[in-house]
């Protein structure tokens, strides 16, 4: 029996779980999608079984996050699924290449492209596609022709001083990115929340620009580290290590957090100290413009600086580890943030200055295969803001990821999550968005992942609606 058969008798009882269809056409069209994107995944991991049991351990990138962990590694065991690839081939780190982390031991390259073309002398560069399509099948705004493709390509230039015959323990780093396609979530399924991490905000259909730039430098052996330049605040702050591989965007971003991030960052200044192997401090200073809304992505991000205030945020991160060997990692970050600029308060009508909030986000491996950082964790992040200077008041994800669940499949992914947040209008009710998606490693550069989205509620008055999708992750 062909795959796609035998998908479309298993898809067929789904009727009773999504019920009726006020369209007359949205049944079939669920089945037709989602068998057709099925069939593609399930032949494309097929195809690449035995290949992926040879290669080591890879790690794709995640869109708008490309500086994550360019000193300071994630938590070993919790890492995003991007930072350790990013890492091994930026520094060409022996350790890191001797656990196949960069394609090492294995008949596949980490990369597309020869590793010539990305280390051609002291600058490293690497080019990540980030492809997708989605279709909203039913609710939203919209179900008719609401299939649309997204795409993005992230270019990233990092220098080390020493490498450049400067001096030690500084990092250059450029991303440059192009944002092209077409999203649903303005027409189609208007969701509060972005249904995709590489939309993250109402922009252009097409845009090209210069993402971040920035120097960081170390002291003492690298416990404490400066920043300075225009950067993703969301790079350091606010998120959860195991949300990575999900696609929604709240998933990797808790919303009532405004700080400059994909893919409007924001110049300013970040501050890291960690005094041993359990804690860290942490402190960023932003211009507050992107934080208001001001599209900055596409310029220098200079020209506002003190023109809508500034943007404050500290986070103090606890690296606890559980278990008889202490194989069970955590991540405990708890965090607050102040803008400096005018907010009007909905109570009284007024201006006011100044607007705040908290947030508290928590990652814990519950077991582990012992080996890879294989096994099964769970996140959970809250975040709070005064409903008076915010759309938002309140914030509650969580979710649940098993790295290598099946034999042979050491590097794939299986997740479910939910991000639910209540708006500060009694009016509308609380949008909430549950995921579920499976990430095949194809080859150590490449990943397919289809996705489905129920978002109840979405924008708090807006029929539930569920997104069904495919992304691709292909490091050039």
């Amino acid at each position: 029996m062909k795959w796609s058969s035998l998908l479309w008798h298993v898809l067929l009882p789904m009727d009773r779980l999504l019920g009726p269809l006020k369209a007359p056409r949205g049944y079939p069209e669920i089945i037709r999608r989602f068998a057709l994107l099925c069939n593609v995944f399930v032949s494309s991991v097929l195809s690449t079984s035995v290949i992926a049991q040879e290669v080591g351990r890879s790690m794709i990138p995640v869109p708008g996050c490309p500086g994550r962990g360019l000193l300071f590694d994630s938590i070993e065991g919790l890492e995003y699924s991007s930072t350790r690839q990013m890492n091994c081939c930026r520094s060409n780190d022996s350790a890191l290449a001797a656990e196949g982390t960069c394609g090492e031991g294995s008949d596949w390259p980490a990369t597309l492209f020869p590793e010539e073309w990305h280390n051609p002398g002291p600058i490293q560069a690497e080019c990540i596609y980030t492809g997708e399509i989605f279709s909203n099948t039913r609710g939203g705004l919209n179900v008719n022709d609401a299939t649309r493709y997204r795409g993005n390509l992230d270019i990233v230039l990092t220098g080390h001083s020493e490498q450049l015959g400067l001096w030690e323990h500084g990092h250059f780093f450029v991303y440059g990115s192009s944002l092209h396609g077409r999203t649903l979530a303005g027409t189609d399924t208007g969701d509060y929340q972005f249904y995709s991490n590489i939309d993250g905000s109402p922009r252009p259909d097409n845009v090209f620009q210069i993402t971040e730039y920035w120097y960081e430098h170390e002291f003492l052996d690298g416990a404490v580290a400066v920043k300075l330049g225009k950067q993703d605040a969301n790079a350091d702050f606010a998120y959860v290590e195991l949300g990575g591989s999900f696609i929604n965007t709240s998933l990797g971003l808790i919303p009532t957090v405004p700080l400059p991030t994909w893919p409007n960052p924001g110049f300013g200044l970040a501050l890291f100290a960690s005094p041993g192997d359990l804690v860290q401090f942490k402190f960023g200073l932003y211009d507050g413009s992107p934080s208001v809304g001001y599209q900055s992505g596409g310029r220098w991000a200079l020209s506002t600086i003190g023109d809508n205030g500034a943007f404050a945020i500290a986070e103090l991160l606890l690296t606890p580890r559980f278990g008889v060997d202490e194989e069970l990692p955590a991540s405990i970050r708890t965090g607050v943030w102040f803008h400096t600029g005018r907010f009007e308060n909905t109570n009284t009508g007024q201006f006011e200055s100044g607007n705040h909030g908290i947030y508290i986000g928590y990652d814990q491996m519950l077991w582990s295969e012992g080996a890879d950082a294989q096994g099964f964790g769970g996140f959970a992040q809250f975040g709070y803001a005064p409903a008076e200077l915010n759309s938002v008041r309140q914030h509650w994800g969580g979710g649940l990821v098993y790295r290598g669940l099946f034999s042979g499949r050491d590097d794939d992914e299986l997740g479910l999550g939910f991000s639910s947040v209540r708006f500060s209008d009694s009016s509308l009710r609380s949008e909430t968005a549950v995921e579920l998606f499976y990430q095949a490693t194809l080859t150590p550069f490449a990943v397919i992942q289809p996705d489905i989205q129920y978002i109840a509620s979405p924008s708090g008055n807006i029929r539930d609606a569920l997104v069904v999708g495919l992304r691709t992750e292909i490091v050039l």
